[in-house]
């Protein structure tokens, strides 16, 4: 019976380290950058600002592969952790679609108001960064990963600025893209100083 705790609290160790890596919360961080900016300077393309992330998750996820699981390998987890996992990314998704169609039917809604009335108008400007600081919150609970938390509350101040100044939706996403992006940096940076590569054969 210890010796089966010990294994879980290992894995559970190991899992909650598995992404500090850094190399997904910078491309997190740069997507959100690249669609922030996109909203603000390039309006007529900010519908097409998600792309481009979408693109290169591929080679994200190739990057990843080659300069981190090259130096710490690859873990497969035991049945009732790939089980947690699935369910937990299931509902993460699932709550992630839930979210968008609420943000659209809010943009929807405050958009049909001429006169910027109710609700959901003056908080339009910060909806969406309200909504993924929401995600990331939700992301910090089910990983157990704190700096989860520092990324939901610069979102969510960022909407907070925007919706009062109400200004482009796009101004929220940008800054806190370029936190996260340095936040990953700074993990990066310390996961190469930390863990040595492979000597080659």
């Amino acid at each position: 019976m210890t010796e089966h705790r010990n294994i879980e609290a290992l894995e559970k160790a190991a899992y909650r380290h598995s992404y500090s890596d850094g190399v997904v919360d910078m491309f997190v961080g740069a997507s959100l950058a690249w669609i922030g900016a996109a909203w603000i300077w390039l309006s007529d393309l900010a519908g097409l600002a998600g792309i481009l992330p979408a693109v290169l998750v591929t080679a994200m996820l190739e990057g990843r592969k080659r300069l981190i699981e090259s130096r710490v390998g690859y873990v497969k987890w035991r049945q009732p952790r790939r089980h947690w996992e699935l369910r937990n990314l299931t509902v993460v998704l699932l709550a992630g679609v839930a979210l968008f169609a609420l943000g659209v039917a809010a943009f929807v809604f405050a958009g049909s108001r001429s006169d910027g009335t109710g609700v959901l108008g003056p908080l339009g400007p910060g909806l969406l960064a309200f909504l993924l600081a929401l995600l990331a919150l939700g992301l910090g609970f089910l990983m157990d990963t704190p700096r989860m938390f520092v990324y939901a509350a610069v979102l969510a101040a960022g909407g907070a600025i925007a919706a009062a100044a109400d200004a482009n939706p796009g101004w929220p996403l940008l800054p806190a893209g370029i936190v996260i992006v340095v936040f990953g940096a700074i993990l990066f940076v310390r996961f190469l100083r930390t863990t040595k590569a492979p000597e080659s054969r």
